[in-house]
């Protein structure tokens, strides 16, 4: 009796799926053993794919960043001005700090993947457009300026 190939993929994912640690050990301790062929493997896979891992990489990132800014504020609205262009919103310390946060070698630089991975609350956080982020850094650093955004 021969299997179609969808039968063959059926069972192949059944059996990973009952096996996944020991077959994932397997694999780490050839990596282990050996692992010359597998970082040239990844390497030219990596060299070949470069259009489609950028594109892709790119649009993940994107969807990640939408959903960390709906967890910062759920209207995704710049708290100064308003503006909704997506786009232009950036996370903000609302009691500036960030610069502190982001000199932390032990943690990312990555303010969204850390929301995103749950690492890192939002309650001191607020969305402000580029412009109004700007004004708001120049405004702790020099005082009051009167400029507004218009």
């Amino acid at each position: 009796m021969t299997l179609s190939d969808e039968e063959r993929r059926a069972y192949h994912r059944e059996y990973y799926k009952k096996n996944k640690e020991k077959l994932n050990r397997q694999a780490r301790e050839r990596y282990q053993k050996n692992p010359e062929p597998v970082i040239k493997r990844t390497t030219k896979y990596h060299f070949e794919n470069k259009e489609w891992r950028t594109e892709y990489y790119s649009e993940y990132y994107q969807k990640i960043r939408l959903e960390v800014l709906a967890k910062v504020d759920p209207d995704m609205k710049c708290a100064m001005c308003g503006c909704d262009d997506t786009r232009f919103l950036e996370v903000n310390h609302i009691k500036g700090g960030g610069n502190k946060e982001h000199k932390n070698p032990k943690v990312t630089r990555n303010m969204i993947l850390l929301i995103h991975n749950g690492k890192r609350g939002v309650e001191d956080l607020n969305l402000l457009c580029k412009a109004c982020n700007s004004l708001d850094h120049l405004e702790r650093v020099y005082g009051k300026t009167g400029l507004k955004v218009v």
